[in-house]
């Protein structure tokens, strides 16, 4: 693949400007926000990347080949978590031809639309290639550690021109020992290709911006088609992204068609599958979907599932009442909205507070759906818990994260800010963030989920960061010169 040139700008061409050496500090900053730090060049920038993938690569390899999970296909305790699904639907493609959760031995096997079929995908290649247990598992686990690493440098590409380099390093090191998307890559789930599969679709988009090319602002297009079809979630996200961008004169009216194009022809060929499928309640993604809405629309439907499991009667109570929702609205949508608005108008302070709670909850620490703090299955021998380096960098990182959830909310004002011309990969990562913030909170707000976007989010709070201190900066040289 061909390479970005050191020496461009990514700016839009509008937006260009020289630095003057007559530039007062504050027209000097305007112009650096605009066409970014000109620092991130040569051997450096080379070195830097490879560093810290070969870092990244190593860091997550240590605790894959340490950590000790216990999957859910041999533990009766989590025999309906998406893992069992995602081996079954790759055991069913590669032995029978046929995209279905069903577990072996049923017959006659009939396919479903439950799961999007991108990470399925992913795990039967991995089965054609070597059948035996032993020998794939350690491969998909291993791929899923070469796919974070390369999400590492992924988004130090796309944030390239953010900031200055000792900035970008500090941001790429915080990626890199990042716990969750460490241990992540440990759990038969979709979140990894996913995260990867969202960056690259950035990293192509970047490059197609700086080219003006409307065969690779496709290529980007059909990247994001293949994120969408791995997390339905982003399907939306292309073609409103493309909107904006043609109204913001970021790309072509052609470049926006090609985007349209990419990112629509895939999901448009899975739509029509899934039409075709028979009737099935329960086991469609729009059904899924509808699920979610309910489940996240319950304040304390973890801790009521939680508590239900031990037979506490007003958790078995307030867990009917789900499940009636849930059945209600895959039948009848209308009258499932209806039910689900009533219920929420009886409280509105107390659920007008827990969804203005919920993106704080979506970035948080602790993954509700699982044993909890960095893991979804139990797990033994995890360095984190065994190793002293480790510990000390989960102790750390858990104590950062609430400063870099509100680092990225200002992050976010920063870069959409009206009158603002920022660089369009810092748009595009940013809406990104605010569009999969924004479907969580509507649906479940649960840390795992964010997972799959961690590095643009340390990415945009270290830029945050990088931005206030040049704001400091600035305020502390004005007030030495009124002082003179």
């Amino acid at each position: 693949m061909a390479m970005i040139n050191p020496e461009s700008n990514l700016a839009h061409p509008s937006t260009v400007s020289v630095t003057r050496p007559s530039d007062s500090d504050e027209e000097r900053e305007s112009t650096q926000w605009k066409t970014a730090p000109l620092l991130n060049q040569g051997w450096r920038w080379w070195l830097l990347l490879l560093l810290l993938g070969v870092f990244s690569l190593g860091f997550r390899c240590y605790y894959l080949t340490h950590a000790q999970v216990l999957q859910p296909f041999y533990d009766q305790l989590h025999t309906r978590a998406d893992g069992v699904e995602y081996y079954a639907y790759a055991r069913n493609l590669v032995h029978h031809g046929v995209f279905s959760k069903a577990p072996e031995g049923r017959s006659p096997l009939v396919g479903d639309s439950y799961r999007d079929p991108g990470y399925p995908l992913f795990l039967a290649g991995w089965l054609e290639i070597f059948p035996q247990w032993d020998s794939w598992y350690p491969a998909v686990l291993l791929s899923q550690g070469l796919l974070g690493a390369l999400s590492v440098v992924l988004a130090l590409c796309i944030g390239r021109r953010w900031m200055p380099m000792r900035w970008l390093a500090g941001a790429g090191l915080l990626m890199a020992i990042w716990p969750h998307s460490v241990s992540m890559n440990s759990f038969i789930l979709s979140e990894t290709l996913f995260g990867f599969l969202c960056l690259l679709s950035l990293f192509l988009l970047t490059y197609a911006l700086h080219r003006r090319s409307v065969a690779w602002v496709t290529v980007s297009g059909l990247g994001f088609a293949l994120g969408a079809l791995t997390n339905a979630v982003l399907l939306p996200f292309a073609p409103l992204l493309g909107l904006y961008f043609a109204y913001r004169r970021y790309i072509s009216a052609r470049m926006l068609a090609g985007l349209l194009a990419g990112a629509m022809i895939l999901p448009a060929a899975w739509m029509v599958r899934n039409a075709l499928l028979p009737p099935s309640y329960g086991d469609s993604s729009a059904g899924r979907a509808l699920d979610t809405l309910v489940i996240g629309s319950w304040p304390d439907y973890y801790q009521t599932y939680n508590a239900s499991l031990k037979n506490n009667p007003a958790a078995v109570a307030t867990m009917t009442r789900v499940v009636q929702e849930i059945t209600l609205i895959n039948y009848d949508p209308r009258a499932g909205a209806t039910e689900i608005a009533q219920r929420m108008g009886n409280h509105p302070l107390e659920y007008a507070r827990w969804y203005l709670r919920k993106p704080a909850l979506l970035w948080g620490w602790n993954i509700r759906v699982g044993v909890g703090d960095i893991y979804v299955y139990p797990t033994s021998n995890s360095p984190f818990k065994d190793n002293v380096v480790y510990r000390t960098i989960i102790a750390l990182c858990h104590a950062l994260n609430p400063l870099l959830f509100i680092l990225m909310i200002a992050g976010w004002i920063i870069v959409l800010w009206p009158q603002q011309r920022p660089i369009d990969s810092l748009v595009a990562s940013t809406l990104m963030l605010v569009f999969v913030t924004a479907i969580y909170t509507a649906l479940q707000s649960e840390p795992r989920y964010s997972i799959a976007c961690r590095p643009l989010e340390l990415m945009l709070a270290t830029f945050a960061f990088y931005r206030g201190s040049l704001w400091l900066a600035h305020k502390k040289t004005s007030n030495r010169s009124k002082l003179i």
